[in-house]
C-alpha cells in the first residue's frame, strides 16, 4: 500500500495496543496522536486537535468509545471526521448499535493489518471528496449570490434611472415641453411603474407560494370561466411586462374557446401573462407568438409557440428553478428569472399542468392543460374580460 501523509487519532486504554498501532502506521507515513480514553481524546480535540480519521476502543474507563462517538458527532466542527470502532469483541448487538449510532466502520482485535490500512485509506479519501464537493458548492453558492446581487440591483435601478429622469424633465423643462414631448415622457414614466410593479407582484407572489398561502387561496376563489378571455387579458398584461419587445405580433388560432375550466383567475392571468411575455422576450423581430387553443379529451390544451432560439437540453432542467436566467447578458429583459417558477406553480395549483418543449433554432412551445369544468347549475363569478384588447380573435 502506498505511503500517504495522514493523521490519526487512535483512542486505547490499552499502552501495549497504543504501541503497536504506532509501529505499524508510523513507517507508512501516517501521522498518529494517542489517547488513553474519550475523555483524553475529547480534551485533545477540544485543545485544537483536528485529525483526518478517529479510531477509539469501544470499552474504555471514564469515557467509552461510543460515549466519545456522541461527543464527537455533537460538535458541528467535527461532523466530517470518520470514525472507526475497535472492540476486542465480535458481538453482534455491539456492533450493531455501532453503526445504528453512525460510526463509519467496525474492526474487532486482534486487528488485520491489511483491513485497518485499506478502512483508514477509504474513510480518509471520501472525506476529501465530500470537501472538495462542499469546497465547489460553496463558491457555486457563492457565485449565484453575488449575481443575484447584481440582477436586482439591475432591475431596481434601471426603472429608478427613467422615473428620476422624467422627474427631472419636467421640473426643469415643464413650460417648454410641446404635447409630443409630453406624451413621450409619460410613456417612458408608465413604463418604469410598470417594471417595478411587476417586481413586486413577482415577489408578493413568491412569499404567498412559499407560505401556502396562494395556494389556499386558488382552491377557495376558484370558479369556472373561459381560458380564452384569460389569455387575452394575459396578452395585454404581457405586452406591459414586455417593455423592450412589447409590438411582437400574437396570432391566435382559437379552436373551441365555449369550454370552461376552474380556477382563480387574477393569479391564473398572471402566470398566462408571465408565458407570454417570455415568448415576446425571445421571439426575433417580425416572428409573431402563436397561440392556439382546442380540447383534447377531458382537458382544456393552450399552447404558446415562439420562434426564439429554443434551448439547449442540458439547459431545460433549470428552467423552472427560481432566479434561473437563460444568457442574461444577451437577453436583459428576463427581470429576476421567477417568471416560469411562478406560472408553473400557479397552474399547478389550480390543477393544472405546464410543459415546456424546445430545441435549439426550433423555437419554443409551452402547453398548459386544465381539465374541463364540470356543468353548475350556479351563477358564478366570471373570469376578466380582455377590456381594450386590440388583438381579440374574431
Amino acid at each position: 500500500m502506498s505511503t500517504y501523509d495522514r493523521h490519526v487519532l487512535f483512542v486505547d486504554d490499552d499502552p501495549d495496543m497504543r504501541e503497536l498501532i504506532e509501529s505499524l502506521l508510523k513507517p507508512r507515513g501516517i501521522q498518529i496522536t494517542t489517547a488513553t480514553d474519550g475523555l483524553d481524546a475529547l480534551q485533545k480535540m477540544e485543545a485544537g486537535l483536528r485529525p483526518d480519521v478517529i479510531i477509539a476502543d469501544l470499552e474504555m474507563p471514564n469515557m467509552d468509545g461510543l460515549t466519545f462517538f456522541q461527543k464527537v458527532r455533537a460538535n458541528d466542527d467535527w461532523l466530517m471526521i470518520p470514525f472507526i470502532m475497535l472492540s476486542a469483541h465480535d458481538e453482534k448487538p455491539s456492533r450493531r448499535r455501532a453503526l445504528m449510532l453512525g460510526v463509519d466502520d467496525y474492526l474487532c482485535k486482534p486487528l488485520d493489518e491489511e483491513r485497518l490500512f485499506l478502512s483508514i485509506y477509504s474513510k480518509v479519501r471520501r472525506t476529501q471528496e465530500l470537501t472538495r464537493y462542499a469546497e465547489a458548492a460553496h463558491e457555486t453558492l457563492e457565485y449565484i449570490r453575488r449575481d443575484m446581487a447584481r440582477m436586482f440591483t439591475h432591475e431596481l435601478r434601471t426603472p429608478l434611472v427613467s422615473l428620476n429622469m422624467v422627474a427631472e424633465m419636467l421640473s426643469k423643462y415643464a413650460g417648454d415641453l410641446t404635447a409630443e414631448d409630453a406624451q413621450e415622457l409619460i410613456g417612458t414614466l408608465q413604463a418604469g411603474v410598470t417594471r417595478y410593479n411587476r417586481l413586486v407582484e413577482q415577489m408578493v407572489l413568491l412569499v404567498q407560494l412559499d407560505t401556502g398561502a396562494l395556494q389556499n387561496f386558488i382552491q377557495e376563489a376558484a370558479r369556472p370561466g373561459l381560458l380564452w378571455d384569460a389569455l387575452i387579458a394575459a396578452v395585454n398584461l404581457a405586452r406591459r411586462f414586455s417593455y423592450r419587445q412589447r409590438d411582437v405580433e400574437v396570432q391566435y388560432h382559437p379552436g373551441n374557446v365555449t369550454v370552461e375550466i376552474v380556477a382563480e383567475w387574477k393569479s391564473l392571468s398572471h402566470a398566462l401573462a408571465e408565458l407570454l411575455s417570455n415568448a415576446m422576450s425571445f421571439s426575433p423581430k417580425g416572428q409573431p407568438v402563436v397561440v392556439s387553443q382546442r380540447t383534447e379529451g377531458g382537458e382544456v390544451v393552450l399552447r404558446i409557440t415562439d420562434q426564439g432560439p429554443g434551448i439547449p437540453e442540458e439547459k431545460k432542467r433549470d428552467l423552472f428553478r427560481r432566479f434561473n436566467q437563460l444568457e442574461r447578458d444577451k437577453h436583459e429583459q428576463q427581470g429576476v428569472g421567477i417568471g416560469l417558477y411562478l406560472a408553473r406553480n400557479i397552474i399547478e395549483a389550480a390543477g393544472g399542468s405546464l410543459l415546456l418543449d424546445s430545441k435549439p433554432g426550433q423555437g419554443t412551445t409551452v402547453t398548459v392543460r386544465f381539465p374541463i369544468a364540470k356543468a353548475s347549475a350556479e351563477p358564478l363569478e366570471a373570469p376578466p374580460t380582455s377590456t381594450g384588447a386590440t388583438e381579440a380573435p374574431a
